[in-house]
């Protein structure tokens, strides 16, 4: 006789294959969760990035000197006004620029830029004297510019914090600018003065050829703060507040027809602001542009000398006299340029 039908018996397998399905589930799971993150746990990590970067730069405005105030010449001491003389040269120009950033764990970059200029031709150079009369204009000059300019900067920069889509970046660097100036075909008006045939009589003359090889040379030590604020994480805006507590200038100027070549040096410090704004696309290319002002002011000496027998020296080459220098310049740049980011 058969045995009657117990269906609690049958909700008993059925509840022991469901655990039995469920465990081997889990176990399949984890073991299938662990072997990803080891596989992840082994693949190389990404420490940083290096970029490399060019494009084209137009910088526009000047740099100049002014000599006067305390004065030591072979005819003795004495304190006149300044400026006696200033002589302005034009930084109308477009350069060609390259850069390159290595950045470590998004914590430390390592940044460095040089620009060089692509034409010579930058303007004319504006040479003023107040001689002998302090505020009164008696010489002034125009001549044909012409600029060979080499500017490099290398910065270090670590980041100081982040929260959310801003970080604070601080940093520490040096630029150089080598500015190298040859001026020709002087137009020339002249109320006072007493030292011909140089300058002549009070007229208006031209002078064809080259009168004066000017080169500056900017020693520039910078400091910077810098607000980064990074969007979809492919557009960063960086607005940077720089400046240099100190920097050195040095010059030469060699007045051709005169015989007499001038050399300064001289100390002081520099505001040097700019806005940075980059985008980086899906391939790591990326299109940056930036605003630049670099503003600087110097105060030192300059000392005189005639390397020929000319009658304005009384026919006596050599040390002529020592004066006050000051040099300023105000430069605004404008870059725009692309580049590539290879991760590392």
């Amino acid at each position: 006789m058969s045995r009657p039908y117990c269906p609690r018996k049958s909700r008993k397998s059925s509840l022991l294959f469901f655990l039995a399905f469920t465990s081997v589930f889990i176990v399949s799971a984890y073991g299938e969760e662990t072997f990803i993150k080891d596989v992840v746990d082994k693949q190389p990590k990404k420490i940083g990035s290096f970029e490399l970067e060019n494009g084209f730069e137009r910088t526009s405005l000047y740099t100049l000197y002014q000599i006067g105030g305390k004065m030591i010449t072979r005819q003795g001491a004495g304190i006149t006004h300044f400026p006696i003389s200033e002589l302005k040269f034009p930084m109308d120009v477009f350069m060609f620029y390259l850069a390159m950033n290595l950045n470590i764990s998004d914590i430390l970059t390592v940044h460095f830029n040089v620009r060089k200029n692509i034409h010579n031709y930058v303007g004319k150079m504006k040479d003023s004297d107040w001689v002998p009369y302090p505020g009164f204009r008696t010489v002034y000059s125009e001549s044909d510019a012409r600029l060979n300019g080499v500017i490099s900067d290398v910065d270090i920069i670590a980041r100081f914090f982040s929260i959310s889509f801003f970080s604070l970046k601080i940093g520490a660097g040096f630029m150089h600018q080598y500015l190298y100036y040859w001026c020709s075909n002087t137009r020339q008006t002249s109320i006072y003065t007493d030292t011909p045939p140089y300058i002549g009589s009070p007229q208006y003359i031209i002078i064809q050829g080259n009168v004066i090889t000017y080169e500056v040379q900017y020693y520039i030590t910078t400091l910077q703060m810098t607000p980064v604020f990074t969007l979809w994480g492919r557009l960063e805006i960086m607005i940077s507040i720089r400046f240099s507590p100190y920097l050195k200038a040095r010059d030469i100027d060699d007045h051709i027809l005169r015989a007499k070549k001038s050399k300064s040096d001289a100390e002081g410090s520099a505001f040097m602001p700019f806005i940075r704004i980059r985008y980086l696309f899906d391939n790591r290319v990326f299109i940056a542009t930036k605003l630049e002002y670099i503003s600087l002011k110097t105060r030192g000496k300059q000392i005189q000398s005639y390397y020929l027998p000319v009658k304005e020296a009384d026919y006596i080459p050599g040390w002529y006299a020592r004066l006050d220098v000051r040099h300023k310049s105000e430069q605004v740049t404008v870059s725009l340029g692309a580049g590539y980011s290879f991760e590392f």
